[in-house]
């Protein structure tokens, strides 16, 4: 499921002078497959199992100045994201713009 900006009307909850942001949830699937369902000791064939493991929720954020949205990170630690990376987006005849991705510890 992902999120962006203008579009669902979603905003990070840090930063000013974002040009574009995108949220994504995702989850990882766990093998649970146990000795009940793969055949056990009667040698049939069986089936594996899996569920939905724990929620992963990542902002991308788009803007001219990294340092605004990074320093309100820090400063709003109850925000529970932290910095994975910072990308810097050169393009032959526009601005300079950063991406940053902020993931939930």
């Amino acid at each position: 499921m992902a999120i962006s900006l203008g579009k669902d009307g979603a905003a990070p909850p840090f930063g000013s002078g974002i040009i574009s942001a995108t949220y994504t949830e995702e989850k990882e699937t766990i093998d649970i497959t146990n000795r009940s369902n793969c055949g056990g000791s009667t040698g049939a064939p069986g089936y594996r199992v899996s569920k939905a493991g724990f929620t992963s929720k990542t902002w991308e954020i788009e803007c001219h100045d990294p340092t605004g949205v990074m320093t309100q990170l820090e400063t709003q630690g109850a925000t529970g994201f932290t910095v994975m990376g910072v990308t810097e987006n050169i393009s032959i005849d526009g601005a300079v713009t950063y991406t940053i991705t902020a993931r939930e510890a």
